[in-house]
């Protein structure tokens, strides 16, 4: 779906006529700063997993144990997200370096795995890199901005010529896999700014809900259940811990009970 498509969908759902907005007015500069704000409000859902990446920030030197980025990448540390050293002749990750506080990465400094803490624009490792990890590129996840829809300026002088907007920003898809998701975010946006359109907020809103609920089901449901490791209740007899038997943790599937039990 192109930039003139979400336009005219967003159009066509508020008023219910095939509108065709001309890209220099105000009225499509206004709709598109409606889909650019759905973009923004969507790469919040489910913890930016629609827009997660890996990026290279480096490459290690052995003996040191920091690493500076650029400030316009933002990490991503999410459940297990980890850093990872990669060898850039083959492309394998060679050590995975998973992330923790950035108060608790000292206390791994005596261990031979490896951890990162990451404050701002710079990662601390739990130890320095070895001289056999020399050279190796450093990838972390990073949350990464969705692609908005940038128009040009046009002049506040009626008496100047409009600015044209360019056909590869007119033609430049949303980036979405599901664009009728955003298309249903703007026409929300856009409808609050309306006052006729005012009374339809909230079923706009439950419409994309029911779009958003729909593609949450599609990207977290299982088809098989989870593995579950086998595991026993361990009963004492005390407090502490003491038994009769001699045993200290007699297991609740163990038979051979007194009778009367």
């Amino acid at each position: 779906m192109t930039l003139d498509d979400a336009v005219a969908e967003v159009m066509g759902g508020l008023t219910g006529l095939d509108l065709q907005l001309v890209p220099e007015q105000d009225r499509y500069q206004s709709v598109t700063r409606a889909i650019n704000r759905a973009l923004r409000a969507i790469a919040l859902v489910q913890e930016w997993s629609y827009y997660s990446d890996i990026e290279n920030v480096g490459t290690v030197q052995s003996g040191t144990k920091e690493l500076s980025f650029a400030k316009s990448i933002r990490p991503r540390i999410v459940n297990d997200d980890s850093a990872r050293l990669i060898d850039p002749l083959t492309g394998e990750t060679v050590t995975w370096a998973y992330f923790l506080p950035r108060d608790a990465i000292n206390k791994y400094a005596s261990r031979e795995g490896l951890w990162v803490a990451h404050v701002r624009n710079e990662l601390f490792f739990s130890r320095r890199f070895f001289t056999g990890e020399h050279g190796l590129q450093v990838w972390i996840p990073v949350m990464r901005e969705p692609k908005l829809f940038r128009l040009p300026l046009q002049p506040t002088d009626p008496a100047l010529p409009l600015v044209p907007v360019p056909d590869e920003v007119r033609e430049q898809e949303v980036d979405f896999d599901y664009p009728d998701l955003v298309v249903a975010k703007a026409m929300y946006f856009y409808a609050q700014t309306d006052p006729i359109m005012q009374p339809r907020v909230q079923t706009l809103e439950a419409n994309y809900k029911e779009i958003m609920y729909a593609l949450d089901e599609r990207d977290t449901r299982n088809t098989d259940s989870p593995y579950q490791n086998d595991w026993n209740l361990g009963i004492e007899s005390g407090v502490n811990g003491n038994s009769s038997s001699g045993r200290g943790r007699p297991l609740a599937d163990e038979r051979g009970f007194p009778r009367g039990w």
